[in-house]
């Protein structure tokens, strides 16, 4: 605890190849730009924590969150966040935002990580987009699956159906994240997030 205090980082944030202080600096934060996701109505605070913190890993660009979703300031949020939600741009939004998208990017530009949809590793990520994801109890809502052009799916080889949120976004991000590194697609510098 003598070296968390010193150091003014979690140990969860240390590392000993690169400077301590590039754990938390804004401005060495990389993104892709246009790559977004919608927060439908999470209930957990602990699941948008770690939704920000996976956020911050993989290059998102912005969160949007629906009225519902808890926010990031939330203790309990801030605990599995670690700090990301000060670094990844967010805002509040409803489901305006994915009809936005849509009409901005095209209809399969806008997709929802949701059950009985494409499997992942075959899916066709866009260069820009947003994924909206749903509660864990209910799901993508039917209002926004109607407007998403398209529905992803991990698909599941145990007895369970599906995966906590904040871990099936975390798979949905490698994936995309992979799909972008395939065509060329290089993240950019990111300067603070503006909240």
């Amino acid at each position: 605890r003598g070296l968390e205090a010193y150091a003014g980082r979690t140990p969860a944030d240390w590392d000993f190849r690169e400077p301590l202080g590039l754990a938390l600096d804004p401005g060495a934060r990389r993104v892709f730009p246009g790559v977004r996701a919608y927060l439908e109505d999470l209930r957990s605070p602990f699941n948008v924590g770690s939704i920000f913190r996976t956020a911050d890993a993989f290059g998102v660009d912005e969160l949007v969150l629906s009225g519902f979703v808890p926010d990031p300031g939330h203790p309990r949020a801030q605990r599995t966040a670690l700090g990301a939600s000060s670094v990844v741009a967010w805002r509040r939004g409803g489901l305006d935002e994915l009809a936005g998208a849509a009409g901005d990017l095209g209809p399969d530009a806008v997709f929802a990580l949701e059950l009985r949809g494409d499997p992942i590793d075959s899916f066709e990520f866009p260069a820009r987009g947003l994924a909206v994801l749903g509660s864990e109890e209910l799901g993508v809502s039917p209002e926004a699956l109607a407007l998403c052009g398209r529905r992803v799916s991990i698909p599941m080889l145990g007895a369970k159906g599906s995966l906590n949120v904040g871990v099936a976004f975390g798979v949905l991000m490698d994936a995309w994240r992979r799909s972008l590194a395939a065509r060329g697609v290089a993240p950019e510098p990111r300067g603070p997030a503006l909240v």
